[in-house]
């Protein structure tokens, strides 16, 4: 195989998985969704977003925000919730230990 060949096979490889890895992230991230919040798993931190919200809309859209809030690890399973607005982040943390 030549080199061209060896790299063309290698993209697509890593294409594929970078595909799988996300959708993963996805499906997995629903089962953290609560009345009135939606939820996304990016790099293993989880998003909330305010359902219907300009901040969702923009995260699908664009990726992170510039702007974004963290508690580390006080999300379920202990894992690190981040949100585009304090507020958001303190209403999902206090309806999730409900």
């Amino acid at each position: 195989m030549n080199k061209s060949k060896l790299l063309i096979a290698m993209l697509l490889g890593a294409s594929l998985a970078a595909c799988a890895s996300t959708a993963t992230e996805t499906s997995m991230a629903a089962k953290y969704d609560i009345d009135g919040f939606k939820t996304q798993i990016e790099d293993g931190r989880l998003w909330v977003f305010e359902d219907g919200s300009e901040e969702l809309a923009f995260f699908k859209k664009h990726g992170e925000p510039a702007k974004q809030f963290t508690n580390i690890g006080a999300g379920p399973e202990g894992m690190t919730v981040k949100a585009a607005s304090q507020e958001t982040l303190d209403k999902y943390l206090s309806a999730y230990k409900k």
